[in-house]
């Protein structure tokens, strides 16, 4: 893998800490709607690409891979800028409504640890509380909404795959990441969870680590586009 990862890592790092969202933007009309909720698309896009760009420096830092836990590094940066592609597509109500789902999604997995955790019902029913702020204002973009359909957020082979689906076709300079993006995410997947399956396939990382960054990638660039004003 050499220094390749790594530096190309850090390049898509800087890239993304030059960005900034100027008014009149998609992002910042997007970010403007969701202040009243306490979110941020920017805010929540940048987090999950600067974590797919950690886990590929590690990656890229390892001169010996480990069998399993190689691939993983790998299979969470292609999880995480996937799901900063997925957040961003559509028109702005639906980015508002997924960064609202997300941000959802990340109550109710609070709110698991902190019943694991034994903490008290004080601080869970924070947690309660900030869950159906969320809920209230995923209303004002879908009027109607029930509980049951927020919480039901898409999978991540799900959005995986939909991010293969709106990456450039040429962005693998030459297979087609609707096919390439969720296949080696599989078997990614596999070695994540010790799949006897995994060991026997015939797959090379370093290309899962260039397609992760490819999908890294492709989220910087569509997160430069919303924030220029139209």
């Amino acid at each position: 893998m050499g220094e390749r990862v790594p530096t190309a890592a850090g390049e898509l790092t800087r890239r993304l800490g030059r960005i900034e969202t100027a008014p009149g933007s998609d992002a910042e009309v997007a970010d403007r709607i969701l202040r009243a909720s306490g979110l941020s698309l920017h805010g929540t896009v940048v987090q999950l690409i600067r974590s797919a760009l950690d886990h590929l420096d590690l990656a890229g830092r390892d001169t010996d891979p480990h069998e399993f836990a190689h691939p993983t590094l790998i299979r969470s940066a292609v999880t995480t800028a996937a799901t900063a592609l997925w957040l961003m597509a559509g028109p702005i109500d639906e980015q508002r409504y997924r960064t609202l789902q997300f941000g959802y999604r990340d109550q109710v997995y609070r709110r698991q640890y902190l019943e694991t955790s034994r903490a008290g019902l004080r601080e869970c029913a924070v947690a309660d509380a900030r869950g159906a702020e969320l809920l209230a204002a995923a209303r004002t973009v879908r009027p109607g909404l029930s509980e049951r359909s927020f919480r039901t957020i898409d999978s991540d082979s799900f959005i995986v795959a939909q991010a293969g689906l709106l990456m450039e076709p040429d962005a693998l300079g030459g297979p087609d990441p609707a096919m390439e993006v969720p296949t080696q995410w599989n078997l990614l997947s596999a070695y994540a969870h010790g799949r006897n399956w995994a060991t026997v396939e015939q797959g090379d990382r370093m290309d899962s680590a260039e397609v992760a960054l490819a999908v890294a990638e492709a989220a910087v660039a569509r997160l430069e586009r919303l924030s220029v004003a139209r």
